[in-house]
């Protein structure tokens, strides 16, 4: 698929979900990532996901995390990165 000037890549989304969960992005891009999040199940199940780790964060709750989580997270990111 070509890149127009009214798409964002995968690994531009990526690296802007933290910006736009702090609704800290100019309108364009804001437009730009929602629509990319209707396309894109993949981002969308990434951002869907920040969402949720950062909602039980800030919950102030303590609970341990299953063994190797922080590592297979690392892989998932970092492969969806390759495939961009």
């Amino acid at each position: 698929m070509t890149q127009s000037e009214h798409e964002i890549s995968c690994r531009e989304v990526l690296r802007e979900i933290s910006n736009y969960l702090d609704n800290d992005v100019p309108a364009e891009l804001r437009g730009l990532l929602e629509s990319h999040f209707q396309q894109c199940n993949h981002c969308r199940a990434i951002l869907d996901g920040t969402g949720n780790l950062l909602r039980l964060v800030g919950d102030g709750q303590v609970f341990e995390l299953p063994s190797g989580l922080s590592q297979r997270l690392r892989q998932r990111i970092t492969s969806a990165l390759k495939k961009d």
